[in-house]
């Protein structure tokens, strides 16, 4: 088990949560003013619903509820005047494979709505256990922790192990979701300089946030290509 140091406008969704990944899932705790964090490089559902049980104490009360902030994937980013629930699937069907699709949700971002989804082996896994979930996207807290920050253009990069997730707002409107896999150094820093000049910001600030071990050199390469860059 880690102790992990947090933004504190971040730390409200890590202080009972379960983080699902495209390789595995995080348990996250606040004891003590100190985020507690259990990593799992295994996406077996067996290996789930014994640790995390065992980590938040489920067997001590009645059911608690858990934040289930869904990283899996980037969600898909449809404007509020098209957003039609009854055609989720039929939105997500034209980026992922439906058979796929076990459950959606969608989180509202400004005049938008954030689409993305569970396969049906993690959504009854979760609910397979004594908990009370909130199913939440992750680039969703990613973007409210960005609108609080009172930067009209910002680019947001949360890096992991095996991927890193991009958010780009404009002029404080939601404009690109994306991940990318490619994780040398010159690749990150590379879509950051292209979203700028792509989107037109005018002086953004980069944020930077880390799920896996900072990167000194690419902290480095980041500082000396953008004006401003923040470290959550």
């Amino acid at each position: 088990m880690g102790v992990i140091e947090m933004n504190a406008l971040l730390s409200t969704y890590y202080t009972k949560s379960i983080r699902l990944t495209p390789g595995g899932f995080s348990l996250f705790s606040a004891e003590n003013g100190k985020i507690l964090r259990e990593d799992y490089p295994n996406t077996q559902n067996a290996l789930l619903t014994k640790q995390a049980p065992a980590f938040f104490h489920f067997e001590d009360a009645a059911p608690q509820p858990v934040d289930v902030v869904v990283a899996t994937t980037p969600p898909m980013l449809l404007p509020d005047e098209i957003y039609d629930e009854a055609k989720a699937r039929d939105y997500l069907r034209m980026q992922f494979d439906i058979t796929q699709i076990g459950q959606h949700f969608s989180d509202p971002i400004r005049h938008y709505r954030a689409l993305y989804f569970l396969n049906q082996n993690e959504y009854d896994t979760i609910n397979s256990m004594a908990c009370v979930p909130h199913f939440v996207s992750e680039l969703s807290i990613l973007y409210r922790f960005l609108s609080e920050q009172g930067c009209p253009d910002a680019v947001m990069l949360s890096i992991n192990d095996t991927f890193a997730d991009i958010l780009v707002i404009r002029q404080n409107e939601p404009s690109l979701i994306n991940r990318t896999t490619r994780m040398e150094n010159v690749d990150i820093l590379y879509y950051t300089l292209n979203c700028v000049m792509q989107f037109g910001l005018d002086a953004p600030t980069l944020f930077v946030q880390y799920f896996s071990k900072p990167n000194r050199k690419l902290n480095e390469l980041l500082q000396q290509y953008h004006n401003h860059v923040v470290f959550i």
